[in-house]
């Protein structure tokens, strides 16, 4: 159904919000909300008294903040909590961040929160009486305002967004009755469009699950169900087909080997130096921020290996240890860094896609996270990881999993494309109806459920 819009419209005056209804007023947020951005930070004091902080990542993942959050522990002063205490009506949004597009990321807290604080890196939007505050979290949710929060913030390594810039943000603001009549059509409306979200996210998780699933059975069990089974004798392998062997990582690979552990200078042309943020969807890729080393540095670290095609990479450092990819052609000259390790299959007896299947098997992933150290993030060392023993079918056997697999990973990559896609796809309608709703674009008085479909 296409939306009706309202019978008369006038210039905004302010180029990205173009015309609104005639009756709509053009003002700024300082003018319809109190703007308060806290300084309560993570710090307790026993000078101040308990309370719970509501911080970043609570507003950042979630659309409302309520009491059943798991709130962190801090502490405030008498001042702080009668300032930044959270109450129905609220939205606390992000006023600072590493990157311009998560800048007033929004949630509205709709009951009161006795002894739950705004904390720091957020800012708090306190409706005045003519101003609903669930109308201004629905125009934090639009284009329009998420286009002004990024243009207004400023900074180098950190962005943030102002006082005075805030306050300043331009807004349309209709009647008092009409907010509601908008707050009510976009929450049924987003409500459906969530639901379907969700649904989406739930297919994907089914998806990575079956997935794992396939390439976990292929690379310890083989393709032949009734294939003879034996005992491996490593437990995290369990049975293994008959004519299957098991052999430590330093006998089935001719060279192991992780990055450099003193990386030279950074120069701004030069050499890529990769980690395991290059570690993306399974591919091993270039990214357009890489670290870059000299052509003498990298000559230097090359006295101790080459990175090739067809090596097999795998995080062994940080919190995403256990990613997993092959070196493709076509990256040209490159180096590793300490957070990846490479192996080197013998390519006539162990093929090196059939070491990358193992590695994402969830055997294999977990034998990893049962061996992890921890210093200032976990990490593996190379001698655990090369006495650990594989599953060595015979090696036409393994390019025939291999086959498979990447056949049946196909598809189920393709299918969480399509997902991820429509996941793409809806959030960017949520978005465009808020945004056409809260910017008088759409008149939603009067309509009835049935109409909004």
């Amino acid at each position: 159904m296409t939306l009706p819009r309202y019978p008369k419209y006038k210039d905004s005056g302010v180029e990205w919000l173009g015309e609104v209804p005639v009756h709509w007023d053009i003002t700024r947020l300082k003018r319809v909300a109190a703007v308060f951005p806290s300084n309560v930070d993570k710090k307790s004091y026993e000078d101040e008294s308990h309370v719970k902080l509501c911080n970043y990542t609570d507003v950042y993942y979630n659309d409302t903040i309520t009491e059943n959050l798991e709130f962190m522990d801090a502490t405030a002063s008498t001042e702080q909590i009668a300032k930044f205490s959270l109450r129905a009506g609220d939205t606390v949004l992000t006023k600072d961040s590493e990157t311009a597009d998560d800048i007033a990321i929004s949630a509205y807290v709709p009951r009161d929160l006795p002894g739950v604080v705004c904390g720091y890196h957020l800012s708090m939007v306190r409706p005045s009486e003519n101003t609903h505050g669930a109308f201004i979290k629905w125009l934090f949710d639009s284009h329009f305002m998420k286009a002004q929060a990024e243009v207004s913030a400023n900074g180098l390594t950190r962005v943030g967004l102002g006082q005075y810039a805030l306050d300043n943000i331009y807004l349309a603001l209709p009647l008092f009755e009409e907010q509601s009549s908008i707050e009510r059509f976009l929450a049924q409306e987003s409500g459906k469009i969530d639901v379907l979200v969700e649904d989406q996210q739930r297919l994907i998780e089914l998806l990575k699950e079956k997935r794992q699933a396939v390439i976990s059975h292929a690379v310890t069990k083989g393709l032949d169900p009734d294939s003879p089974m034996k005992d491996s004798g490593i437990e995290w392998l369990g049975k293994i087909p008959s004519n299957w062997s098991a052999s430590p990582v330093k006998y089935s690979c001719s060279f192991v080997k992780d990055g450099t552990h003193l990386p030279p200078s950074r120069v701004d042309v030069g050499i890529p130096l990769l980690s395991v943020r290059n570690l993306v969807d399974g591919h091993f890729v270039l990214l357009d921020d890489d670290s870059m080393i000299s052509e003498q540095d990298y000559l230097e670290l090359c006295r101790t290996f080459v990175p090739v095609v067809g090596d097999v990479l795998l995080a062994i450092v940080g919190a995403t240890l256990g990613k997993t990819a092959v070196i493709p052609e076509g990256l040209g000259q490159f180096y590793i860094q300490r957070s990846l390790a490479i192996f080197r299959t013998k390519g006539s007896e162990f093929n090196h896609r059939f070491l990358n299947f193992v590695f994402q098997s969830d055997q294999f992933q977990q034998l990893l996270w049962q061996h992890v150290g921890y210093s200032a993030q976990p990490g593996i060392y190379l001698g655990v990881l090369q006495n650990f023993r594989l599953p060595i079918p015979p090696f036409s056997e393994q390019l025939e999993i291999v086959a498979f697999l990447e056949r049946e990973v196909a598809k189920f990559d393709t299918l969480t494309t399509e997902a991820t896609h429509a996941i793409d796809l809806l959030q960017e309608r949520r978005t465009a109806l808020i945004s056409a709703a809260v910017t008088g674009k759409i008149d939603v008085r009067g309509l009835t459920a049935e109409e909004a479909v």
